[in-house]
């Protein structure tokens, strides 16, 4: 490690160890010209000699730069510095499945499905790109705190080929026959028996992955890895539900139709099994950043509406009477500023938000989903218990209000047109439009609150709000010089195409 940091001294500060793979290192280290953590995966010194690791290692970086999805850990650069190779990806802060599953327990039903969807939709990214991830284990699976997501990692043994697969192209292998490569405690059979695999082996392995979550144990346990591996190809595992009693019957069908030993009798591919996951459990659930956002939004109303009535009531007031005041110079800039200041720190504030939103990887289409789910459960609830229509009350006090305002207006008519009326008469008209006009009011501010308690206006102003112009040119200008994942291809382009 002393090396290491002699070695990229000025370009990285190594700071502390993340862990150990088949052939590298990782570690956590700050990049100083973008001041941001990464995670450095460095191949084993005693390895870096040998050409063949070389350029097994480096296979795996232009394998990740070819797939950018926010749940597979991309890659920002790939590098050689004396007798270190390496390559950085983002860091995610968290914990892996392995740790979190030690330490706190087998996973909740919702809690499960949201990490098999997670993965499950980068892995069926991958296989569009031809890609078999051939490792998949709770070991390379990160749980981000930060952003509420699973993300996979570790593309060290995946293979690429030219020729997608999925879509319907069931048969077609992605990973030809030859040695067994990989984690025996995840193997599909078919990886087990070396012979060839496409992206339902890494189905298979997302199964005991799943199946291990959500029961604390794995399916299968041996002595020895050749033990092991003969149990993957013929012995039945025990269904969940027998060692998971509290996992959702449809849930635990699923996992062990993942568990299948012929290929053709699982998920056809990922989706269709992210489909059947999202179907059990419900919608996966709103990301930890997400909802945050929507809560810090309700926390603002007040504030908002106290600025609001201060730029409205006071600062723009002041602003129009410094620049009708001759000569009032310095007042004229002071209160010019002011007001420019206050329109502006609204926009500040979102964009801010907007901006921490997009650093934990979601975008604009997830805040408007959650924005849109929560009000077509607020408008179920609002129909419950106030009903769909207008009440009888309503109508009352609606029609109160337009016979109110009549009178109101007839009085008004009567005292603007000066008619011929006895003096006591008269005096009784102002205060007749004055109450009528009050009591107009009153009834129409009541109606309209009525019917406000069944639709929400609020909400649906900032669904309008987020789904609208508005509301994507925040999302663009907040993500204006943000740091981006983009695949790299000037180093990778000059190396040699894996077999």
């Amino acid at each position: 490690m002393k090396a290491l940091r002699h070695a990229l001294a000025g370009v990285y500060d190594i700071e502390a160890p993340l862990g150990r793979g088949g052939m590298s290192l990782v570690y956590l280290a700050r990049e100083r010209r973008l001041d941001r953590r990464v995670a450095l995966k460095v191949l084993a010194p005693e390895l870096a000699v040998n050409d063949a690791h070389r350029r097994l290692f480096l296979s795996e970086a232009r394998t990740i730069a070819r797939l950018t999805h926010p749940n597979i850990v991309p890659i920002f650069t790939v590098d050689e510095v004396g007798s270190f190779v390496f390559f950085a990806m983002a860091y995610v802060p968290g914990e892996t499945l392995s740790q979190h599953v030690a330490t706190v327990g087998p996973l909740e039903a919702t809690a499960a499905g949201r990490f098999i969807c997670d993965v499950g939709e980068a892995l069926d990214y991958a296989h569009a790109r031809g890609v078999v991830h051939r490792d998949v284990k709770p070991d390379n699976i990160l749980l981000d705190a930060i952003a509420g997501r699973a993300l996979l990692s570790d593309f060290g043994i995946a293979h690429y080929s030219r020729e997608p697969w999925g879509n319907g192209q069931l048969g077609r292998p992605a990973a030809p026959r030859g040695p067994v490569v990989g984690t025996a405690e995840f193997m599909s059979p078919e990886q087990a028996r070396g012979d060839a695999v496409d992206g339902r082996s890494d189905i298979y392995s997302l199964g005991v992955v799943a199946y291990y979550a959500l029961s604390g144990r794995l399916p299968f346990y041996a002595k020895s890895e050749e033990a092991l591996l003969r149990l993957h190809i013929s012995a039945a595992p025990p269904p969940l539900h027998s060692v998971a009693p509290r996992v959702p019957p449809r849930l635990a069908q699923i996992i062990d139709r993942c568990l299948a030993k012929e290929p053709w009798e699982r998920f056809p591919d990922a989706a269709a099994l992210v489909q059947a996951v999202t179907e059990a459990v419900g919608a996966p659930p709103t990301p930890l950043a997400v909802r945050a956002f929507l809560v810090r939004s309700t926390h603002l109303e007040g504030p908002a509406l106290i600025h609001a009535a201060f730029t409205g009531f006071g600062l723009l007031p002041a602003t129009v009477a410094a620049w009708s005041t001759p000569g009032a110079g310095v007042a004229r800039g002071v209160a010019t500023c002011a007001l420019a200041g206050a329109l502006a720190l609204p926009l500040i504030v979102e964009v801010a938000r907007v901006r921490r939103l997009l650093a934990a990887g979601h975008r604009r289409d997830e805040l408007v989903a959650a924005l849109a789910a929560r009000q077509g459960r607020r408008r179920e609830e609002l129909a419950f218990v106030y009903g769909t229509g207008e009440t009888s009350f309503e109508r009352s006090l609606t029609w109160l209000a337009r016979a109110a305002l009549l009178v109101a207006a007839c009085a008004v008519g009567v005292i603007a047109t000066a008619l011929p009326v006895p003096d006591a008469v008269a005096a009784l008209f102002p205060p007749i439009a004055a109450g009528a006009a009050a009591v107009a009011l009153l009834a129409s501010a009541v109606a309209r609150g009525r019917t406000e308690q069944r639709s929400d206006p609020v909400g649906e102003r900032s669904l309008r709000f987020w789904r609208g112009p508005i509301g994507r040119a925040l999302f663009r200008l907040a993500g204006l010089r943000l740091p981006r994942v983009v695949p790299i291809v000037t180093v990778l382009d000059h190396l040699e195409t894996p077999a």
